[in-house]
């Protein structure tokens, strides 16, 4: 039972509308499998396109208020700018040392920094630590002031390591502190 030309045109002339209907339903069912690829990869490209759009309206949305959130920012690394310390402002730096001594009546028996910290590699205008080494003594609570005074005084710093020894009446505080600094 073969199909031959012949006989595939004979059906055909016999019956023309079913004919024209299977040639429209073939041409149709390539069409659609031949779309589907197309569809799952259209959906991605609205996916995307959405998501760059969201993208986009969320931009403008927060860019209204990005002139306020920079002058907010601008003003907050001034005041951040102020309280650095300078490693090479020695002398200045000794003074607020002094200045906590005088004030709280403790007493130093060792004050020094170390060692003169570097930029960084690229040149950049980094914070970089200003360690100093802090040997105090005194009583007890004005001690506790001292730490205070250092702890709410005009620089920012990090309290690296801290020993407290006690002689009777007298307590020795020996810290380690660096303090956020800028070149």
């Amino acid at each position: 039972m073969s199909l031959d030309s012949k006989a595939l045109l004979a059906i055909i002339r016999k019956k023309p509308v079913l004919s024209g209907c299977a040639l429209i339903g073939f041409v149709l069912l390539l069409t659609i499998y031949f779309r589907l690829g197309l569809v799952a990869s259209a959906q991605e490209e609205l996916d995307r396109k959405t998501d760059e759009g969201k993208k986009y309206h969320d931009n403008v949305i927060n860019a209204t208020q990005l002139e306020d959130q920079l002058s907010v920012v601008v003003a907050a690394n001034r005041v951040a700018q102020e309280h650095l310390m300078h490693p090479s402002d020695l002398a200045k730096n000794l003074q607020y040392f002094y200045r906590i001594e005088s004030e709280t009546g403790v007493k130093y028996t060792d004050l020094k920094p170390n060692g003169a910290p570097t930029g960084n590699k690229l040149g950049l205008k980094a914070y970089i630590p200003v360690n100093y080494s802090i040997t105090v003594q005194g009583e007890f609570p004005k001690l506790i002031d001292f730490l205070r005074r250092l702890e709410h005084g005009f620089y920012y710093y990090r309290l690296n390591t801290m020993v407290v020894t006690s002689t009777g009446a007298t307590v020795t505080l020996a810290l380690n502190v660096d303090f956020i600094g800028q070149l």
